[in-house]
């Protein structure tokens, strides 16, 4: 080295410059890392109700052998992002509802970008009814007794072990409803639709998947339609109805006997065991199956 040159990298980026690229991403990663909590207990009486609404939060409801209902919440996000998410639950008679806003942004009603993620759990009294709203995110419902209405406009949706009347609905995820004692009202989308162990009237309906339903007990009415999958439906040998199956762009095929009074390409009506109530499976674009719970 000549005349106390001072040496520089041959290559690459210099190293003061890493470091400050250094620093900005730990910066952002501990602000990312940010993360708030909510945590209240409400003493009640079966029989009352829970409501959810959320502007985006995964949800998660259970039932339990309890007098209370018991509330977590959680977000993930900037210290920004956190300093404007707001969350609150209160009780009315015997009755909670429970609320998660997030900042928004100033004119028009826009939200503002939010990059986190939130989280609300909640536990109940088995024999509740349930209502939920969320935004952005999944719902799943499990061991409650009473009315069941699920709404989301981004996430999947789930009930099982649930007896009651039961509404599910997403615009963009698949549904899942297993051990149902009640009628069923499912429809997405987005998504496939699966609801087996039904007790009950059954309406299912996709806009962008398969359907899949299967019967215990009386038939009481099925509907299940796609715009764009196959329909699988599974069904006691004793069911009765009056069946309407037809596609656009597949087969028809029975495992049932059938007592067919149109049956073609891409269509088949007639009765099951005498006939009852009706039994209506409709896609275009796919095929569709009765088969044999036994």
């Amino acid at each position: 080295m000549a005349g106390g040159a001072i040496p520089m990298p041959s290559q690459g980026v210099p190293v003061n410059r890493l470091s400050a690229i250094a620093l900005v991403l730990l910066v952002a990663g501990s602000a990312s890392a940010a993360e708030k909590k909510f945590d209240r207990t409400f003493t009640v009486s079966p029989g009352g109700s829970l409501t959810v609404d959320a502007d985006s939060a995964s949800v998660y409801v259970s039932g339990a052998d309890t007098n209370q209902v018991t509330v977590h919440m959680s977000a993930r996000g900037s210290d920004k992002d956190l300093a404007e998410t707001a969350f609150d639950a209160a009780q009315s008679g015997s009755g909670v509802n429970v609320t998660l806003r997030r900042g928004q942004k100033s004119g028009w009603f826009n939200w503002r970008s939010w990059s986190g993620e939130q989280r609300i759990d909640v536990t109940v009294p088995k024999r509740y009814a349930i209502k939920v709203r969320t935004g952005g995110g999944g719902i799943e419902l499990k061991n409650t007794v009473g009315p069941v209405d699920l709404r989301t406009s981004g996430g999947d949706v789930e009930a099982r072990n649930v007896t009651g009347t039961v509404e599910l609905r997403t615009s963009g995820g698949a549904i899942i409803a297993d051990s149902i004692r009640g009628d069923l009202d499912a429809d997405t989308s987005g998504g496939d639709v699966r609801v087996i162990h039904i007790d009950g009237k059954i309406k299912a309906n996709t806009s962008g998947g398969n359907v899949r339903c299967s019967l215990v007990g009386a038939n009481r009415e099925i509907s299940a339609t796609t715009s764009g999958g196959d329909i699988e439906l599974i069904l006691p040998r004793g069911t009765t109805g009056n069946v309407e199956a037809s596609t656009s762009g597949g087969d028809v095929k029975s495992e049932l006997p059938v007592t067919a009074s149109t049956i073609k390409e891409g269509r088949l009506e007639g009765t099951l065991n005498g006939g009852g109530p009706s039994i209506y499976a409709h896609t275009s674009g796919g095929s569709i199956a009765l088969r044999s719970e036994n």
